[in-house]
């Protein structure tokens, strides 16, 4: 049988294979040379959908990475499978499982790889004579193979001040600063940010993928994240990390004492005990030694030419023109200033009629430019946001005698500014929650009365004239 289940017995990974089989180094394969009596073992990285190729023969791919030199600048490798042996892999091989391969055939790859794999490819069938053992605990049968238990691989972590130009490593750090994810100057997504760890040193990642789930779930400075499998490189003097191919990612809420539930860009992904720990420790040596605060505020609290972050509900959405775009959010505390209204048309405006109005008094206009647009169009009603750089400022206009705070998300990432989505489950939109829930509307709905009392027979009916003035009117009304 050309792939077998291999049994780990007492959690020893001792040795099964065939007595005639030379274990074969990552480092020293060449296009050419006989490997028929050789091996290589790693760990399961990455695998690919099984797939035809157009003459009918099955074809699978895997990342094989080498579980005895992760710190190494080249330290996996592809191994492309085929037929017979293809179709057996793809049914029982998980993600951490050892994986060994025999009577292999190196090619050479055309041109130099960037993503921290061998120059080289591995190619596998029954027809060269191949062979291929999976590791598997003791217990599993192979009437079981498809729900076959994986070995977790035992991971190297990196600390920040060792890291060496070239290699791929993994590591762990606390977010210092962060750019939500944004779309690049191509296609992909990119999010920036900078760890740093007890070693007091600085690494700045910048982080690309072309699917925005796939790139780590970051929402406050303090937030905790692990990197697998990033690229190191020296720039102007200084390391930064790239993505590589098969980066991941998980994030842990940086508050102490709070649960260690990763947040994860990965279908599958092992995290262990010891590994908890680590989380842990990081949490206490960063409430020492980071101010995580930020400069979060609430509405009630907002200033004139202030920046600030907001935690938030969305409950309204427009179009205003091309490179600008309307949300309207509240937190269920008002703005000590008269606010700024965008002017919309009905039609344009998305969201709960009768709840816009009835929230009038607590809700504010915030204006999107540019490169915020596109996912501010994407968001859905109701959600809830976290808005990062808000600029305030005031501004009145020619025929008004009271100037309004004016609320604006600029263009670019400078700063940080951007828009993140919140789950439910997340601490800040729980208590956020329970609070809009606790917020009393008598006041608002009395203070709305007038403008409330025709908004079904109006809202639909108005010309973009008639809109403005009524919006007019019921300022004048307000204030």
């Amino acid at each position: 049988m050309p792939v077998q289940l291999l049994k780990i017995i007492k959690e020893q990974s001792e040795t099964l294979l065939p007595s005639h089989l030379q274990k074969e180094n990552l480092q020293d394969l060449q296009e050419g040379c006989d490997y028929t009596n050789r091996y290589i073992q790693g760990i399961i990285t990455l695998s690919y959908p099984l797939t035809k190729l157009r003459d009918g023969t099955d074809f699978f791919k895997i990342v094989l990475q080498d579980s005895d030199n992760l710190c190494s600048q080249i330290n996996s490798i592809n191994v492309l499978i085929y037929g017979k042996m293809a179709e057996d892999c793809a049914k029982i091989i998980r993600h951490g499982e050892t994986f060994i391969v025999a009577g292999f055939k190196v090619v050479k790859l055309p041109t130099a790889r960037e993503d921290g794999r061998h120059d080289c490819h591995l190619e596998v069938s029954e027809e060269t004579g191949s062979a291929i053992y999976i590791y598997t605990k003791s217990g599993t049968t192979a009437a079981s193979e498809t729900a076959s238990l994986s070995v977790a691989p035992k991971y190297v972590y990196t600390p920040l001040h060792h890291l060496k130009d070239g290699t791929i490593v993994n590591l762990y750090g606390v977010v210092k600063f962060f750019k939500p994810p944004h779309i690049s100057k191509g296609t992909d997504y990119c999010s920036v940010v900078t760890l740093v760890d007890p070693s007091n040193v600085k690494l700045t990642c910048n982080l690309f993928s072309g699917n925005l789930d796939s790139l780590p779930k970051i929402y406050k400075v303090g937030d905790i994240v692990r990197f697998h499998r990033i690229k190191i490189r020296e720039y102007n003097g200084q390391m930064q990390g790239i993505t590589s191919g098969g980066f991941a990612s998980l994030t842990f809420d940086g508050t102490v004492g709070a649960p260690v539930v990763p947040r994860t860009s990965s279908r599958e992904y092992t995290f262990m005990d010891e590994e908890q720990k680590t989380v842990e420790e990081l949490r206490i040596w960063a409430a020492s030694n980071i101010s995580i605060s930020g400069p979060a505020a609430k509405l009630s609290g907002v200033q004139p030419m202030l920046f600030f972050d907001l935690t938030c509900q969305l409950i309204g959405k427009a179009k205003v023109d091309g490179s600008s775009f309307l949300l309207k959010v509240w937190d269920g505390t008002k703005c000590p200033y008269p606010t700024w209204k965008v002017p919309v048309e009905a039609k344009d405006l998305e969201g709960e009629k009768v709840l816009l109005h009835q929230l009038r008094n607590l809700v504010v206009d915030i204006l999107v430019y540019d490169n915020h647009v596109q996912l501010a169009e994407s968001l859905k009603v109701g959600s809830f946001l976290r808005i990062y750089s808000i600029h305030t400022k005031q501004a009145s206009a020619d025929n008004e005698d009271v100037s309004r705070i004016e609320f604006h998300l600029h263009g670019g990432t400078c700063y940080g500014r951007g828009i993140g989505v919140l789950p439910e489950s997340n601490p800040d939109v729980k208590e956020l929650k329970a609070f809009l829930e606790s917020v009393d509307l008598t006041d608002s709905q009395n203070m709305e009365s007038m403008c409330s009392m025709d908004v079904d027979s109006t809202f639909d009916n108005v010309t973009e004239y008639g809109w403005c003035f009524f919006i007019s009117l019921c300022i004048v009304l307000q204030y």
